[in-house]
């Protein structure tokens, strides 16, 4: 786990500046406390910070090959890198180092750009041909490791955060207003668009060459299942993902330093933990973070889990003061504005983690994989839903305050196509546009092209959902992940994300995932072997953080949604508009949590990277 920045100019004759490069990298350090290395040919220019984890007096970056003509700079981690290496060996290359970075490097002189497809871990990478004057990129499968890059007359210039493309002196930090609407939906902007000006991110699976002027995108590995699936038995079905799981765990355990897991108490990250305590054969290092709230705490599940498996387990609490103080820190490591109130914790978490790893694993995507979300019902309820007449509808929402129901009628009285795209959106539409009424005309291009593209796919409506949600809201939650942190020096690995269990995932039909009105059956059925039941069959809770009391107090985050409307970032919003949303929520008229969080997010990155 690592940081990459590059650029490389347009004019050959046109010398990179090593003082240009070097500010670049050492905008995030945080990112690779433990070395720093540069590499300048001319017009180009490579730049690395590095956290070491795999053979950690040989991968000092950029490094070359032994022709000296290839270089790269690299992000993340090969877990079958090992076998790669062995198969490389077998034709006839040869090793100076034991790094995952050199193994990439030889898989390129052999392969081409057909190399990521041997690779199965989570990547950002460049590799320069100096003898081509070409500079090749790569993201990994889901995209775990972010990778943004700008495309300018005068250079092209990419990162593993938009922060290092600022630091060029060749990109400004400035809004893309279209891409407001959107986030202020979703929480995220999804596609190879960002909120900032000129800055794209590199799609998940697909490489990149630049040279000769030319920028080509290539897509390698798509989440996409084949039409045609053939049919497995449940209990087949629960063995290999059994079989895949504990695979996944123990490549994601290779490491030259300690390694521990995020263990939250809910049943993805417990499973993991319990595979990882498992193929470690000794007590592993487990954290997890609580709230005073109790009924927000998750805290005793995760020691319940700890117990059950004998791990060293670490806890912290964050509240609603502290978590306030951090915010804004947090809206800068991210880039963009948060997307989950989560965030913060997993940067807290971080810190308490450092302490004694520099490596953990956790349970991100199984929700998204194997539907776990009861959202990803509602687009069939709404069907039945939509049979009630409107004012029984009505009335119902009078009398049962839910906003489960809320958003089933919303479904209801629009169409299959809108309950399935807005799935995952948090605000109505007329909600956002009340605040914001800049928002008419936005467009949701990437996500409908998402949708559209899974015509001939012969998935039913949960499928699509689940699919649209792994080429969209997955890819924020990973990189928020990443980016929370690497803001620690903790790399974090995602075991549920190795591809093999993606593809394994997308094949299955809806009844091996939902069962007896539960989701996530099958990985529950897995967790039964290993897990107390108390863990696996308690409610889902989505670690979840209580900002509509936060937002109700005098002080931490009620004292920031009070100086919000005096803000000169919310000039976007109708001023008059958010101050009766403030007052409403304050006074428990209503519950407007979700529209000042997405507000006072987007007003707060406008003051931190002042555009």
């Amino acid at each position: 786990m690592c940081g990459i920045a590059g650029i490389v100019y347009s004019d050959p004759t046109r010398p990179c500046e090593p003082s240009t490069v070097t500010a670049m990298r050492d905008v995030f350090p945080y990112r690779g406390p433990d070395d720093a290395g540069l590499f300048i040919d001319r017009n180009a220019g490579l730049g690395h910070r590095r956290l070491s984890i795999i053979d950690l007096g040989g991968g000092h970056q950029p490094m070359t090959d032994v022709t000296g003509s290839l270089w790269i700079i690299f992000n993340g981690e090969i877990y079958n890198y090992r076998q790669v290496r062995q198969d490389l060996i077998a034709k006839g290359y040869s090793f100076q180092t034991q790094s995952d970075t050199e193994v990439i490097l030889q898989a390129y002189a052999a392969m081409g750009e057909n190399c990521v497809t041997a690779l199965n871990g989570m990547f950002a990478f460049a590799i320069w041909d100096m003898r081509q004057r070409t500079l090749f990129l790569a993201r990994d499968r889901m995209g775990v490791k972010p990778l943004y890059y700008a495309a300018r007359p005068e250079a092209f210039v990419f990162g593993s955060e938009m922060k290092a493309l600022f630091a060029s002196g060749l990109v400004d930090a400035r809004a893309r207003d279209e891409a407001f609407a959107e986030y202020l939906l979703f929480r995220q902007v999804a596609g190879s668009d960002t909120v900032f000006q000129g800055v794209k991110s590199l799609p998940p699976g697909c490489t990149m060459t630049v040279g000769d002027g030319t920028v080509k995108i290539s897509r390698y590995w798509s989440p996409r299942p084949p039409a045609d699936r053939p049919a497995t038995s449940y209990e087949e079905a629960k063995e290999q993902l059994a079989s895949l799981l504990e695979d996944s765990v123990r490549l994601r355990l290779i490491s030259d330093v300690p390694v521990g897991t995020f263990c939250s108490g809910g049943v993805d990250s417990s499973l993991v933990t319990a595979l990882a305590a498992k193929l470690k054969g000794e007590a592993v290092n487990t954290f997890s973070v609580g709230f005073e709230e109790e009924d927000f705490d998750e805290s005793a599940f995760a020691r319940m889990v700890s117990q059950h498996h004998g791990t060293i387990h670490h806890e912290l609490r964050v509240g609603n003061v502290q978590y306030a103080d951090l915010f804004p820190r947090m809206v800068w490591h991210n880039d963009e504005p948060l997307d989950f109130a989560n965030s913060i914790h997993i940067f807290a978490l971080s810190e308490l983690a450092k302490r004694q790893v520099t490596v953990v694993l956790t349970g991100e995507g199984s929700d998204e994989l194997f539907a776990g979300y009861p959202r990803y019902r509602i687009p069939d309820m709404a069907k039945s839903y939509r049979l009630v007449p409107a004012p029984m509808r009505r009335a119902l929402g009078l009398l049962v305050h839910d906003h489960r129901l809320a958003k089933l009628d919303r479904y209801a009285s629009g169409t299959a196509t809108e309950a399935m795209l807005y799935n995952s959106s948090y605000l109505r539409p007329a909600v956002v546009r009340e605040a914001y009424p800049r928002m008419n005309g936005y467009v949701l291009g990437f996500r409908t092209d998402c949708l559209n593209g899974q015509e001939g796919l012969n998935l039913d409506s949960v499928g699509r959902v689940s699919l649209l949600d792994q080429e969209t809201f997955l890819v924020s939650i990973l990189n928020r992940q990443d980016k929370m942190s690497m803001a620690a020096a903790i790399e974090s690995r995602v075991p549920f994300m190795d591809y093999r269990i993606v593809e394994f995932a997308n094949r299955l039909p809806t009844a091996h995932k939902i069962r007896n009105g539960t989701g996530k059956a099958i990985v529950k059925d897995v967790a039964r072997g290993v897990l107390p039941a108390a863990v696996v069959d308690r409610r889902k809770s989505g670690f979840g953080v209580p900002l509509a009391r936060w937002f109700r107090s005098d002080d931490g985050l009620g004292a920031r949604i009070m100086e919000l409307p005096n803000s000169a970032a919310a000039d976007v919003f109708d001023r008059a508009v958010l101050r009766r949303f403030i007052d409403e929520h304050r006074q428990g008229a209503h519950d407007h949590s979700e529209l000042l969080w997405t507000a006072l997010n987007l007003a707060t990155w406008r003051e931190v990277y002042k555009c």
